[in-house]
């Protein structure tokens, strides 16, 4: 024995009754809208679907209430030199800074740096794991002779001031051949001082 479908009544925003129909998908369908289940998330989390809200005939309305928590946190954008943008979620960051999600959640979780930023939920610090200074050894021009040319702070800062991705700088400075090149500049890093 199959399960029929379950009427729905379509209501306008104060609750009141419009319209009934057979089963979500043919208020869907009604709609102009032949995929998704739009109607029965709205009936069970409470929200608008198609500009109405709805109920299961029989079951009052579900109306979410006021001030319930959300899963959005806002969070911190740092553009490593001391401006800070805030935005209200993960997804709006992406959309202004055009970084990648993963990547914005990567840096909220272990402190690295993204195309120029570093990202921190609203009233926290950032991770700790950014103040550590593995990856922040300077790095050293050379030229042909082995005479320093210029300094600096980061392979990353290297890599933008050069032209090139942070992977070939680190490539040149950990490989084994010591007459490796990116873009014709000899690399290194610098003596760590004891």
């Amino acid at each position: 024995m199959a399960n029929k479908p379950s009427r729905i009544i379509q209501c306008d925003k104060q609750g009141n009754d419009l319209r009934e129909f057979s089963s979500a998908k043919e208020a869907q369908l009604f709609f102009g809208s032949k995929t998704g289940n739009s109607i029965s998330k709205a009936i069970k989390h409470g929200n608008c679907a198609f500009g109405f809200r709805w109920r299961y005939v029989g079951q009052p309305l579900f109306i979410k209430p006021e001030g319930t928590p959300g899963k959005r946190r806002a969070i911190i954008a740092d553009d490593l030199k001391g401006a800070e943008t805030s935005y209200p979620s993960i997804s709006e960051a992406s959309r202004k800074t055009d970084i990648g999600i993963t990547s914005i959640e990567s840096s909220l979780l272990m402190g690295c740096t993204v195309k120029g930023y570093r990202f921190r939920y609203e009233g926290e610090k950032f991770s700790e794991s950014f103040k550590h200074k593995r990856n922040r050894r300077k790095v050293l021009v050379l030229d042909d002779d082995g005479n320093v040319i210029k300094e600096y702070e980061s392979a990353y800062d290297c890599a933008k001031n050069l032209g090139v991705i942070p992977g070939a700088v680190y490539r040149c400075l950990r490989g084994d051949n010591p007459n490796a090149r990116c873009k014709g500049h000899r690399l290194r890093f610098k003596p760590e001082e004891e």
